[in-house]
Formats: C-alpha cells, sequence, structure tokens
C-alpha cells in the first residue's frame, strides 16, 4: 500500500475565481484526487486547493463535517459542486484534473477502531472512483497504524501524510511542524503546554471532550476539567500559527480559552512550523494522476 509522500511546494494559497472546466458522461475516475479528511485539517486543505493552478474542478461531499470547509473554500476559490454521498458513483469524467473531498466526523476520535473502520469504508466507496486517495490524517491514536490490513482489497493507491523519513505523522498537531521529530523538538522546548493550532482553537470546546485526560468528565463542569489540566501539568497555551485559516479569530479562541482556564499564551517560533507535510502529500498525489495518465 502506497503510503510516502513526493516533493515540497510551500507557498500561500492565491485567491482564484469560478471553476468551469466542462465533464462528460464517463465515470472511471481518471485524472481525479479524492481526500478524505478531519475538519481539523480543513485549513491545510483549503490551502492546496486554492493554489492548485491545475485544478479543473472541485467536488465536495456536502453533509454537516463539510459546512465549515465549503464556508471557507467559497472566499478563496468558488465554484466548488456539492454532492451527496449517494452521488459519488454518478460524478461525470471532466476534462483536466478535479478533486473530491469528503471530510469526516471530528467525534471519530474518541475511538481509534471506529475512526479507522469508518474511513476503510469511505476508501472503498471511493475505490474506482478515482485515481488517487489522500487521507488527510496522522496515526491518529494508532488507528491507520496497519494501512494495508484496513484497506485490504483497495485497488487505488492510498497516500497518508507522512513526514521526511516516511513515517506516518502522529497527529493533526504534527502536520505543521513536520512530523514526528519536529513534535520531539516541541515537546522538550514547551512542557506543560496546551498546543493549539488554528482549526484546534475554533473547535476546542468539541475536541477537549474526545481528549483522553477528559473522557468520562462532566464537561459542563468548568473547575472539573482546569483540575484535570492541573494534574496534567498545562498552564499555558501555545499558538500554532500555520499562517492559515482566519488569523484574527485564531487569535480571539485562543484568548477565550487561556481566559476560561486561566493558561497564559505563548507563540511558537515562526521556524518551528512549515506546510512541507501537507505540500509533499498533495505533491506525490498529482504526480501519480500524471503517471498514470502517461
Amino acid at each position: 500500500m502506497d503510503k510516502l509522500l513526493g516533493e515540497k511546494h510551500p507557498s500561500q494559497p492565491e485567491e482564484r475565481t469560478g471553476i468551469d472546466a466542462p465533464c462528460g458522461d464517463l465515470m472511471n475516475g481518471d485524472g481525479r484526487l479524492a481526500i478524505v479528511g478531519c475538519p481539523v485539517l480543513e485549513d491545510e486543505i483549503i490551502y492546496l486547493l486554492a493554489k492548485d493552478d491545475g485544478l479543473t474542478n472541485i467536488f465536495v461531499v456536502e453533509d454537516e463535517h463539510s459546512r465549515n470547509l465549503l464556508r471557507k473554500l467559497d472566499v478563496v476559490r468558488p465554484g466548488a459542486q456539492r454532492i451527496k454521498e449517494t452521488g459519488i458513483n454518478d460524478i461525470p469524467e471532466c476534462e483536466g484534473r478535479s478533486v473530491l473531498v469528503w471530510m469526516k466526523s471530528m467525534g471519530l476520535h474518541e475511538e481509534p477502531k471506529d475512526l479507522g473502520a469508518e474511513v476503510a469504508r469511505t476508501v472503498k466507496v471511493l475505490d474506482g472512483n478515482c485515481s488517487v486517495v489522500l487521507l488527510f490524517y496522522g496515526l491518529c491514536g494508532n488507528a491507520f497504524k496497519h494501512m494495508n490490513i484496513l484497506f485490504e482489497g483497495v485497488q487505488t493507491p492510498i497516500v497518508i501524510l507522512t513526514d521526511e523519513k516516511g513515517q506516518t505523522v502522529d497527529d493533526c498537531i504534527a502536520v505543521p511542524l513536520g512530523g514526528t521529530d519536529g513534535y520531539l523538538r516541541l515537546l522538550k522546548r514547551y512542557a506543560g503546554v496546551f498546543y493549539m493550532t488554528p482549526a484546534w482553537a475554533e473547535n476546542w470546546p468539541d475536541l477537549i471532550k474526545k481528549m483522553e485526560i477528559t473522557r468520562g468528565t462532566d464537561m459542563n463542569n468548568l473547575d472539573m476539567l482546569k483540575m484535570l489540566f492541573e494534574m496534567a501539568g498545562y498552564n499555558r497555551v501555545l499558538r500554532i500559527d500555520t499562517g492559515l485559516g482566519d488569523r484574527e479569530n485564531f487569535h480571539a479562541h485562543v484568548s477565550k480559552f487561556s481566559q476560561e482556564f486561566n493558561f497564559k499564551e505563548v507563540d511558537l517560533e515562526p521556524e518551528f512550523v512549515s506546510t512541507k507535510v501537507s505540500d509533499d502529500a498533495y505533491s506525490r498525489c498529482i504526480g501519480m494522476i500524471g503517471r498514470k495518465k502517461e
């Protein structure tokens, strides 16, 4: 099972207008990249789509999990076509390269086995309807540790987010840090710190419910949550500014969190952060599509 990465292409997204390349009647998925991802990494996905000049059509499975992605995508690259899960087999073949985005629930992270099973089901639906599947996930509690077993029988190549050594990244926080080595550097430099990327900050009221240390805790009991964080050694919140998403809202969300739990706010040095993991994965997929067309 292919789960390696390719070339880097770090840059910021540019504003694009409509997507209007014609589509025909074929439905074999040639020239189409499918992205299956978590909403916590939606800013990275939007960044890649916004800067891809060779992209002619974007399809997004419209449901509650893609609502926020669609709202943001409409700003930087309007024209994405909304489809339902039941309509995936009916997407026509299009001229040029297209992308199909299918976001999954953040709640799946509560049980890694459930996350792996749902993504495997999703990939099997996509099998035969695209040229490559890109999983915008890391190991996520070892949900994707055994790729060959999880996706047994799938014929479409699958790429997952990895570092420059080819190792699958740990989780969504590791993505902007470049993978495991960057994560370890961060842990050594910032102990007793709660990490916040823009998407994590935007969704923190929901995401803290899914943390290991908060399981079984009444989320309305703020004193209990404060005690749990104190026991875990948290007293600061680290802003990991990826350069993506709404920067103003990012700071506002982090401030609300820090005020809620009496944490001190700290900014991560820019040299820790890059889009390399996301860039490399996307570039590899585009390369695979190109070779398949030859």
